[in-house]
């Protein structure tokens, strides 16, 4: 049987996992990926709360003949603190994957194409046309004038403060053009 594959799930082989806090230590500290659980295909003899009683009785014995199709079972991680070494087995939905994206490894196909009108998250990959440039959301922020902004990383630029949510009403064609003074000064700083 094999599990489902997920983007988080690579995350978690990739060992990026986010410090959390641990039980054992009690503080918070860094993880690390041991391991996957693999559910066992063996039938369990030996468990004494499985075991059926002695009387069974016509319809409990045609509902084990056609036994109710299992569920596939969720994704599990063997994964140790850093600090004390203590293991814990968790749950995929328990562990925080660190989604830092490396900007050496980006590649334009990766990335969203950057547009002033776009509205962005923090960590969001992009590709800026003009520049011919990758790059990072770093931060978010408004302006004194309401504007919204981004700085952006970009590996040859630096960090580059452009507009974001930039909304163009179709009536006015001089309100467009000090749009597009306004993100030719950006571009340049």
């Amino acid at each position: 049987m094999e599990l489902p594959e997920s983007r988080k799930r690579q995350f978690i082989l990739d060992g990026k996992i986010k410090a959390g806090f641990c039980e054992g230590c009690e503080q918070v500290t860094q993880k690390v990926f041991v391991g996957e659980w693999k559910p066992s295909d063996k039938p369990r003899e030996d468990d004494l709360l499985d075991k059926p009683e002695p009387s069974r009785s016509k319809k409990k014995k045609q509902q084990e003949a056609d036994p109710e199709p299992v569920a596939p079972a969720e994704n599990q991680y063997w994964i140790r603190c850093a600090v004390c070494n203590q293991v814990y087995l968790l749950k995929e939905w328990q562990i925080q994957i660190d989604r830092e994206q490396n900007l050496e490894e980006l590649e334009a196909s990766d990335c969203q194409l950057y547009s002033p009108h776009g509205i962005y998250a923090q960590g969001d990959a992009l590709y800026h046309k003009g520049l011919d440039e990758v790059g990072i959301v770093r931060e978010k922020n408004a302006t004194g004038s309401g504007a919204h902004v981004i700085i952006v990383e970009f590996i040859r630029s630096g960090r580059k403060q452009l507009l974001e949510n930039v909304q163009c009403s179709q009536g006015s064609t001089g309100k467009n053009d000090a749009i597009a003074d306004l993100l030719k000064m950006k571009l340049k700083r």
